[in-house]
């Protein structure tokens, strides 16, 4: 793990002044996707000499639907980007009555940045005002990496990846972010209705508002105090057995037996296997369920050979022999 210097400002007293040869680069950076990274990397190979920041919020200054990852993992991500420092606002009421004009003054110019980077998109300032227009205006080094586009040459963005998880497409969301979809929660008590049809299932409470994947069932990862195991998760409103307000996320964690009630978890998203279906009867909906667990095995299994087949690929195949 790279060392990063993680400061929270609460105020603009604590901004660490004196930092040489500053590189700063300004995002909200929700889901750390891949055109964050290429931007963050970008910032990096252009500040070899001096120090990497990168100054973001700890919630976004606008209000939106559901976010992409918690503060934590946003954390994490930027450790592994060979980041020296990381600067998170409180985005308290006060903070997003600041003028566009006042930001730049009270707390971009306090870090005196030699280079600053980001997004095309970027504002910033009371009613996001303030763009990279102005920025180009204050500051002598403005760096602005344009949009990543995929093969249909649609921007990557923290949108269009949240659009993906409602549709569902967990696939291609997870191709836009560079890793798995995470949701982490307390698990909590539910309805009961798994243990009652044989196949018990961990209820999770979301610590933070992420956004929900559409009704379905979904081949997924649990990982419980360090360990990982391959599960199935089903986000829905129980139309077989009790119809529910609103949907709930429940996961049969497949050769897990303990209990886990008041537990934090981290749960994992891979692939959408079906839409939440009414069965007729609660024969079908087991049957259902057991195929579901089949083909959740099956496809952890073919991903496992798959991964394996792509190092063996990557290696000097005949050294690989000579070291067995």
């Amino acid at each position: 793990m790279l060392s990063m210097e993680v400061i929270f400002l609460k105020n603009f007293d604590d901004i660490k002044q004196g930092i040489n040869d500053l590189g700063l680069v300004l995002g909200f950076f929700d889901g750390v996707h891949i055109g964050h990274v290429q931007l963050i990397s970008y910032a990096r190979s252009n500040t070899k000499k001096g120090s990497l920041g990168v100054f973001t919020f700890d919630k976004p200054l606008k209000t939106i639907e559901g976010c992409l990852m918690n503060i934590d993992d946003k954390i994490e991500a930027m450790r592994n980007l060979d980041v020296d420092y990381l600067f998170i606002v409180q985005c308290d009421d006060n903070f997003k009555e600041m003028s566009y004009v006042k930001f730049v003054d009270t707390v971009l110019k306090v870090f005196n940045p030699t280079k600053i980077f980001c997004g095309p998109d970027f504002r910033f300032g009371h009613e996001a005002k303030g763009d990279v227009t102005y920025l180009k205006q204050r500051f002598s080094q403005v760096y602005v990496l344009n949009y990543v586009n995929d093969h249909y040459e649609n921007k990557v963005s923290s949108t269009r990846i949240k659009e993906l998880i409602k549709e569902g497409n967990i696939k291609e969301a997870n191709r836009y972010l560079g890793r798995p979809y995470k949701m982490f929660g307390a698990v909590v008590h539910g309805l009961n209705n798994g243990q009652i049809i044989g196949f018990p299932t961990a209820n999770l409470l979301p610590s933070v508002d992420y956004v929900i994947p559409n009704n379905g069932v979904y081949f997924t990862k649990t990982e419980i105090n360090g360990f990982v195991y391959n599960s199935v998760t089903n986000i829905g409103i129980h139309p077989t057995i009790e119809k529910l307000n609103k949907p709930a996320i429940e996961t049969y964690i497949i050769g897990y037996e303990g209990n886990i009630y008041g537990e934090n978890v981290s749960l994992y998203f891979y692939e959408k296997e079906r839409d939440e279906t009414k069965f007729d009867s609660l024969d079908e909906l087991k049957k259902r369920i057991s195929e579901d667990i089949d083909n959740c095995e099956e496809f952890f299994k073919y991903k496992g050979w798959f991964l394996l087949f792509c190092l063996i690929k990557l290696c000097d195949f005949d050294n690989l022999i000579r070291l067995h």
